[in-house]
């Protein structure tokens, strides 16, 4: 019997340390993402100002532009990002670089990742 080999992710074979200016924090918040070709549900699993990780349903693939709606906090509002680029992708993994967000939902995101990095042990 036959095994298919594992599906490499979409990364560079050579890929380097990149610094990242910014701060990311692990988080577990369902999403919903709506493309072209897609209407799906996922888990984002890391956030920053910028973009995400994002624990899919379907097999996306870089270069595709979805619109994104998601809630930070169990009573918080929805935050809608009109659009974000696949950036990478790693099975069913992927992640997202925010391109297109309106104000208010970046005030948020911004909002959650300065309590989370003032809680945060290693902060203090």
């Amino acid at each position: 019997m036959a095994i298919a080999p594992k599906s490499s992710p979409s990364k560079p074979k050579h890929a380097r340390f990149v610094f990242r200016p910014y701060r990311r924090i692990p988080t577990w918040r369902v999403l919903y993402y709506l493309s072209g070709e897609y209407i799906g549900k996922g888990v984002v699993t890391n956030l920053s100002q910028f973009g995400m990780r994002v624990q899919g349903e379907h097999a996306v693939e870089p270069g595709l532009n979805i619109a994104l709606r998601l809630t930070l906090a169990d009573d918080g509002p929805t935050v809608e990002i009109e659009r974000a680029t696949v950036r990478w992708v790693d099975g069913y993994d992927f992640g997202l670089d925010f391109v297109q967000i309106n104000p208010a939902a970046a005030r948020h995101i911004a909002s959650l990742l300065n309590q989370q990095i003032r809680s945060s042990p290693l902060s203090n």
